[in-house]
């Protein structure tokens, strides 16, 4: 005959003694190797939680989880942590989409270092090339609008003389320059610089100075800037003694005058030429 089954006094049904108030310490019964493990003390002895703890990690294992490299020395934890990315062995493993000729060595090389998987590298390659892209658009733009406010600067200092300083820049930049592929880079790096194409000017201008015989002012097409024009315009209107007026303020259209008073004789053509220089100086100064 079968004895009727009886639940121990001692213990209840939770695996803990009956009657003390207190739960049962498992880590009693292990061994000290494992006793005062962190791993184990963590716990406080109750068996619920460590039971709570085992069936939870045996849970993510089945989901294919690996466990967290401590640090960078962590070899065996790196390796399997790489495996379950799909982080290749080497850098050049990564298979990349990126335009054709792209050295992606540096950039691969870092992905590696740093455990990334290809799917995250490809992303991270895309922002990157995406933002470089937008940087060199916004460049391109900011050039623009550099060339547009240089040539504004310009022509508003130099006025009728811009094309003429303009050339004569460009023409010095080129025979300083080595080669045609020298002129470009050059041009591309100062050529929307204000400061740097007054002074090419300058330069081109001290090469050629003198070519006119210092009657520059008299000769027909010449220009100055708006300053130098008023500078020149000025001098003549405040000079009675000028050609501009023979005939009006002084008697330089009189020879027999010129020969008694030491003057040279303005004829009516000169005269006029004068005047004419003078229209264009006024014209020049905006």
């Amino acid at each position: 005959m079968t004895e009727p089954m009886t639940t121990d006094p001692a213990v209840n049904g939770n695996g803990q003694p009956e009657g003390t108030g207190q739960s049962f310490d498992f880590s009693s019964a292990l061994s000290a190797e494992y006793k005062d493990n962190p791993s184990i003390t963590k716990f406080g002895g109750d068996i619920n939680k460590l039971s709570k703890s085992y069936l939870e990690l045996q849970s993510l294992m089945g989901q294919g989880r690996v466990a967290i490299p401590k640090d960078d020395a962590d070899a065996v934890a790196w390796g399997l942590y790489d495996k379950a990315f799909g982080v290749p062995d080497t850098a050049d493993g990564y298979q990349l989409n990126a335009a054709e000729g792209a050295d992606l060595a540096e950039f691969k090389s870092l992905m590696k270092q740093n455990h990334i998987s290809p799917a995250v590298a490809q992303k991270l390659l895309d922002a990157h090339l995406h933002e470089f892209e937008v940087y060199e658009q916004m460049k391109e733009q900011q050039a623009e609008v550099d060339k547009s406010n240089a040539e504004q600067q310009l022509k508003k200092e130099w006025g009728l003389k811009y094309s003429e300083n303009m050339s004569k820049a460009a023409k010095y930049l080129e025979k300083m320059s080595g080669s045609k592929e020298d002129y470009e880079y050059f041009l591309g790096k100062i050529g929307n610089d204000a400061k740097f194409i007054k002074l090419l000017a300058q330069m081109g201008n001290s090469i050629s100075e003198g070519s006119l015989g210092g009657m520059e002012g008299q000769v027909s097409g010449f220009t100055k800037t708006p300053s130098e024009a008023k500078a020149e315009l000025d001098k003549i209107l405040n000079d009675p003694s000028d050609a501009y007026w023979a005939g009006a303020r002084n008697r330089r259209n009189d020879p027999i005058w010129c020969k008694q008073n030491n003057q040279s004789f303005v004829s009516e053509a000169e005269r006029k030429a004068r005047v004419s220089y003078v229209q264009s100086l006024m014209a020049m100064q905006g």
